[in-house]
């Protein structure tokens, strides 16, 4: 079978051999251009293409020298289109891009560059500094747009150069995208929390949208960290400066009464200085006088945070803060919201334990409430404070007298007696504490001493129809004048002066009003003044206001009256039965 093949095909021919047949077709005999590498000298299509090159680049590098930029970048382009791998090349182009300000081309050429090379880092810093370079040409023509993105281009070639995330705010604060300023800038001082520089762009964005407190503290960073710095001392320079302004505005404003004009000025000071404590105690009395006292006493507070322990300031805020809770207490009460007051009364008392108006104003409320004993302690220790004040004596008397019809509607007479006893020694010029003694002691038994309080009552009081009944009990059959020749009249005369005399504060001259209208001339105890004339024209005189009471002696009268009336009949009715 094998001799059969070989026979059949006896021409056969290699593949070399077919291919030396083609050549010789088509270059006949000549073996010049048959052999690339000649040794006879003629050069081959490679080296010729390499020196064509090289030539294309030296001319480019001279045009280059001579500043013909535009002759150089065509030189390297064909350069690069004869030998498109050299990386050289698309460098030198770059270079003569640049020099035309040709950016785009520029970053292009060095990308290319950027792909072939494998010292790529270098690259990426000449690409980054040519796109800032870029956006500070474009910002600078108030492209503001295009400038961003050659910057944020630059910065993500190079995430850790802060410098191009700063020109990137920059742009987004020309083209009013402050919220992506403040986004960028915190998140630059997140990662460098120690630069000055960064706290006062923050602070510049801030007084331009009126954030002027935010502005303050930003300001107060970069001083900390860096105390001559000049910018930030000029802006800290401003911000007081206008808040002093707003102060000077918001006195003007008080004195002439407009007091919520003088808030608005005195709260635009606080913003542009938000640590002085002298602008916080002004807001909180200017707060007090308009009723806000919630938002007066955050303010005391925090200019008490601001106030060194010991000082002027810390005294006045303290005094401040002690006229608002009494104030806030006073409200209270007139709204009948008596708990709240006694517990801000508390308040003032815990801060300061020698002023006799507390302690007056919470025995005020305790009495409203029906806790007279607690009651008469309060104004039993205001009267310590102050032994002489005739109006805490009547107080007193009042209160120890209330408590003495208690008693004696529950039938303890002896004790009613000690109550009725205590409020003449209070206020021995008042004639129903005699007559409630009176009435008292009938049911013990003691004629005597009712008969002494029944002339005492005559003598004081005259016309007083009430203890008409109790005199015809105890003296029937005698006339009125009568019973005050008596000796036991003389007797009650002569203790009655004694009791006047040992109560020298009252206003009124120690008289007796026997005859009747002995006294209508009598000059009158001066009435409280109302609310309205207690409150201060000005802040300046409001710091130094007395303590407003919760109610003054006629409004206690008549808010007593109701209940004495209701003991009154009850013990008037078991008088009769007894008699």
């Amino acid at each position: 079978m094998k001799t059969e093949t070989k026979g059949l095909f006896p021409t056969a021919a290699s593949k070399e051999k077919l291919r030396e047949r083609s050549l010789r077709r088509i270059f006949g005999s000549s073996q010049t251009l048959r052999d690339l590498e000649d040794p006879s000298g003629v050069k081959s299509p490679a080296v010729i293409v390499q020196n064509k090159t090289q030539d294309h680049c030296r001319r480019g590098k001279e045009f280059f020298s001579q500043g013909e930029w535009e002759k150089a970048v065509v030189c390297y382009s064909k350069a690069i289109n004869l030998d498109p791998q050299q990386v050289e090349f698309y460098v030198q182009k770059a270079e003569a891009f640049l020099q035309l300000c040709d950016f785009q081309s520029a970053v292009l050429n060095l990308r290319k560059a950027y792909s072939l090379s494998s010292a790529k880092e270098e690259y990426v810093v000449c690409m980054a500094s040519i796109l800032y370079l870029q956006g500070q040409c474009l910002f600078d023509q108030e492209v503001y747009w295009d400038a961003l993105e050659s910057f944020t281009r630059a910065s993500e070639l190079q995430p850790n150069n802060s410098v191009y995330r700063r020109r990137s705010i920059t742009c987004l604060a020309a083209l009013n995208r402050f919220n992506d300023c403040f986004q960028l800038v915190n998140e630059e001082l997140a990662q460098d929390s120690k630069n000055p520089d960064l706290y006062i762009l923050r602070a510049r964005l801030h007084e331009h949208f009126c954030q002027a407190t935010l502005c303050y503290q930003d300001v107060q960073e970069a001083i900390a960290l860096e105390p001559q710095h000049k910018e930030a001392q000029v802006l800290m320079q401003r911000l007081l400066k206008r808040a002093q302004k707003a102060k000077n505005q918001a006195m003007n404003k008080a004195l002439k009464g407009n007091l919520k004009e003088a808030l608005l000025k005195i709260t635009f000071a606080i913003e542009n200085s938000p640590f002085d404590a002298g602008y916080f105690i002004f807001r909180g009395t200017l707060q007090r006088r308009l009723k806000d006292f919630n938002s007066a006493i955050d303010d005391y507070l925090k200019a008490a945070e601001l106030c060194e322990e010991r000082g002027a300031a810390a005294t006045e805020v303290q005094q401040q803060l002690l006229l608002t809770y009494n104030d806030f207490a006073v409200h209270c009460y007139t709204k009948g919201f008596f708990e709240e007051a006694v517990q801000l009364l508390n308040k003032a008392l815990k801060g300061e334990k020698n002023e006799k108006a507390l302690y007056v104003n919470r025995g005020d409320c305790l009495f409203q409430l029906g806790e007279l004993t607690f009651a008469l302690a309060d104004y039993q220790q205001a009267l310590e404070l102050s032994p002489t004040d005739f109006s805490l004596q009547k107080r007193v008397g009042m209160l120890l007298d209330e408590l003495g019809l208690q008693e004696h509607k529950q039938r303890k007479y002896q004790r009613a007696v000690y109550c009725f006893s205590g409020a003449i020694e209070s206020n021995p010029r008042e004639p129903c504490y005699y007559l409630h003694r009176a009435k008292s002691c009938l049911f013990l038994q003691d004629l005597m001493c009712a008969k002494e309080d029944v002339i005492t009552v005559l003598l004081l009081d005259p016309e007083n129809e009430a203890v008409l009944p109790v005199v015809t009990s105890l003296f029937p059959g005698q006339t009125i004048q009568d019973i005050i020749s008596s000796k036991i009249a003389e007797v009650a005369k002569t203790i009655l002066k004694r009791k006047l005399q040992a109560c020298p504060s009252s206003n009124s001259p120690a008289k007796l009003r026997w005859p009747p209208g002995a006294l209508e001339n009598d000059p009158k105890e001066p009435s409280a003044p109302s609310e309205e004339l207690q409150q201060p024209e000005t802040a300046q005189e409001d710091s130094k206001s007395i303590i407003r009471a919760c109610m003054t002696e006629h409004k206690m009268y008549k808010q007593i009256a109701i209940s004495r009336r209701k003991v009154s009949k009850a013990s008037e009715a078991i008088s009769e039965e007894k008699w």
